[in-house]
């Protein structure tokens, strides 16, 4: 994982509006606790915080810095409004970089599969990977290249190429991704039964009607 350092202050709890007004000020709140500091209330600039979620993404090492002291973390929660999809709060989980921490990674898929090209659909199952690494060693996601994936094939935790620093904890039967053959469509019931009707009709018309031309002759 990568390292950004990011500034982050004190923030004032005794009163619930002051969250918002935080906001209003372009700061986001958090809280920062782990390995050597208790549970802290902080709020970080929201301008640069999007900067380095467009360029790093969220799964890097943050190495805030409060008081004048550095403290690398990692995100354990980001919480966002459902509506606006703007980030309202944040977790930040102070590790030590010489002990393992367990935390999930992001599963991407890249290529398109020969199944596909064959009119099969790709299908991705799992998101995320529960793993367990040192700091350092925690890659920043895992990347599934499915060129080679044929109709029905599937891949499964266990196929999936990790770093041997890194110890997979999800289980290895699990699967990640698969091509599947498309849905046939079904013809409903009652429309079914409407042709049986219709074809039914048509031969007794047709029945009907070669007993007339027999009486006839």
């Amino acid at each position: 994982m990568k390292r950004v350092p990011i500034e982050v202050k004190k923030r004032d709890v005794k009163k619930k509006s002051m969250l918002n007004n935080y906001r209003r000020q372009g700061l986001i709140p958090a809280v920062a606790y782990g390995e050597g500091i208790d549970p802290t209330p902080i709020v970080l600039n929201r301008k640069d915080f999007l900067r380095t979620l467009r360029t790093e993404g969220v799964n890097v090492i943050f190495d805030l810095t409060l008081d004048g002291k550095g403290y690398p973390s990692i995100i354990k929660e980001l919480q966002k409004d459902p509506v606006k999809d703007t980030i309202l709060h944040i977790d930040f989980m102070i590790v030590d970089i010489n002990k393992p921490v367990t935390t999930v990674i992001p599963v991407e898929t890249t290529g398109t599969s020969k199944g596909e090209k064959l009119g099969g659909l790709l299908e991705q199952e799992l998101y995320e990977l529960e793993v367990e690494a040192l700091p350092l060693d925690l890659p920043d996601k895992v990347v599934v290249d499915v060129t080679d994936l044929g109709m029905h094939d599937v891949v499964f935790v266990k196929d999936l190429n990790i770093s041997d620093k890194v110890k997979v904890l999800t289980h290895p039967d699990t699967p990640v991704v698969s091509v599947v053959a498309p849905a046939r469509e079904e013809v409903p019931a009652a429309v079914e039964g409407e042709e049986v009707e219709a074809a039914e009709g048509e031969e007794k018309k047709e029945e009907a009607a070669a007993s007339s031309e027999e009486k006839k002759e």
